[in-house]
């Protein structure tokens, strides 16, 4: 497969117009390593960065297919959430103890991420400001509203329930009817994360090589990861791919890959004044799909969200994963919805792509035969939170280390599969059509329509029976 997405989002043009970066050139030759990593996104990063934590003096090389923080890592909402609001999905897979201690290793992570990024002078337009999800309907649900159930587990004191004022005092949306807030959130540009930690990879001694596609993978002792014009021969393997991982045999039923469409307003501060939203807090709402949105250090909006379409198989770089002609209007035109104060901006940027979309909406880590080729995939959603811990689990892993990281509870196998294909295509297609459509509806007053209620809620009720179900013992 070629390389991720063929339009770059606002975030890394604006963080290459920042700092281009040391070049990196394409693997042109035979190495030999302790580690070698497939993947230069977030994920791939901070294991190299753990790496050399670790077992300083350690000789890693990273290949990537295009640059780094190229994929899904350059264009995402830029969300660091400690995912409180999912926490009894969590538990239910995990139990109370190990669900609630995976929730804290996320909300640590978020003050961990902010810290790195200072000590390493990574300029991220980092901002602890929180998170709040609305209810921009009367048919949508709350965000973590269950009081009861955070009491329960100890946690009430991370949720703050709010009234349509106390919400709109925020961001003043017509539409907010009431929501809850999170302190625990934070909002970052994540290209300049992303870019910012491959110039940190790079200063610790990490072999980094751009443009470089893994061709084919010997698991042997030591294995060998071939490229177009070389190989790595590497005692470790660690493949971080995400999305293009769809193409290799071992992850073919691991997730879904599904296309997410993200659009950027021209600056607007005076108008960011006006509806009141004057701190980084990051939005969400209550839709089936729902939309996230976010300000930015240079005064415009971000938003995604509200549609997307499904790839066949680990076509990431198709047309339904990078064409953002069609989707792209669902969060411009949500905005405008939400916003009506905005009518008249102007949409600047516009850019999509694939994300691994795991039955849980969970990562997944396994290990494949010989024992020493490991992977971390799955991490959409709220992959950079994930990925930060996710890179902890994988350098522990690769270094046969056991501790904090490898004993959470999310370090397993895929607890479910997804559809083989051809059948997954046209079930995660008309979900996805059923979710926008049934959204639409209701957003003019309409029902929502029994048809559009039961094949998109489809992949929700899976979730729930596996919830229901728990995660199998290790």
């Amino acid at each position: 497969m070629p390389s991720p997405g063929a339009a770059r989002s606002f975030w890394l043009q604006e963080a290459l117009a920042e700092d281009p970066g040391e070049p990196a050139p394409p693997l042109e030759q035979h190495l030999v390593a302790d580690v070698c990593i497939v993947g230069g996104g977030f994920a791939g990063l901070w294991t190299a960065i753990q790496l050399t934590e670790r077992e300083p003096g350690i000789r890693i090389a990273l290949i990537e297919q295009d640059i780094a923080g190229g994929g899904a890592s350059g264009r995402n909402g830029g969300f660091l959430s400690a995912s409180w609001f999912d926490i009894d999905a969590v538990v239910g897979l995990f139990g109370d103890e190990e669900g609630v201690r995976y929730g804290w290793a996320q909300a640590a992570a978020i003050d961990a991420i902010g810290s790195f990024a200072a000590a390493n002078d990574i300029d991220c337009w980092f901002h602890k400001d929180g998170t709040m999800g609305v209810r921009s309907g009367d048919w949508q649900e709350g965000f973590g509203d269950d009081l009861d159930g955070f009491r329960r587990l100890g946690i009430a004191d991370r949720v703050e329930l709010l009234s349509a004022e106390q919400t709109r005092a925020r961001a003043d949306s017509p539409r907010f009817l009431g929501g809850s807030f999170f302190a625990d959130g934070a909002v970052c540009q994540p290209a300049r994360l992303a870019r910012g930690l491959r110039r940190v990879a790079l200063e610790r001694g990490v072999h980094l090589f751009e443009r470089t596609r893994m061709t084919g993978l010997e698991r042997s002792r030591p294995a060998v990861v071939r490229t177009e014009h070389g190989a790595i021969k590497a005692d470790r393997v660690v493949l971080t791919t995400g999305a293009w991982a769809a193409d290799l045999a071992p992850f073919r039923r691991s997730f879904g890959v599904v296309a997410d469409y993200v659009v950027a307003t021209e600056p607007i501060p005076h108008l960011l004044k006006e509806i009141g939203w004057t701190s980084q807090v990051g939005i969400a709402d209550g839709r089936e799909w729902l939309y996230y949105l976010r300000p930015t250090d240079d005064g415009r909006i971000v938003i995604g969200g509200g549609a997307g379409a499904a790839v066949y198989g680990g076509r990431g770089n198709g047309r339904a994963a990078t064409s953002t002609r069609h989707f792209a209007e669902a969060p411009a035109r949500g905005l405008l919805w939400m916003f009506p104060q905005l009518a008249g901006v102007r949409f600047t940027h516009a850019w999509g792509g694939p994300i691994d979309q795991t039955p849980t909406f969970l990562p997944f880590y396994r290990t494949l035969d010989p024992g020493n080729v490991h992977a971390g995939l799955g991490y959409s959603g709220h992959g950079l939170i994930q990925t930060y811990i996710g890179g902890h689990i994988l350098a522990s892993t690769a270094v046969g280390i056991t501790d904090e990281w490898t004993t959470l509870a999310v370090n397993r196998p895929e607890i479910a599969k997804a559809p083989p294909e051809p059948l997954r295509y046209p079930l995660i297609r008309a979900a996805a059509f059923a979710l926008e459509h049934g959204d639409a509806r209701q957003d003019a007053g309409r029902s929502r329509g029994t048809l559009y209620d039961v094949v998109g809620d489809a992949p929700i009720r899976y979730r729930e029976r596996l919830v229901r179900r728990g995660a199998p013992p290790q």
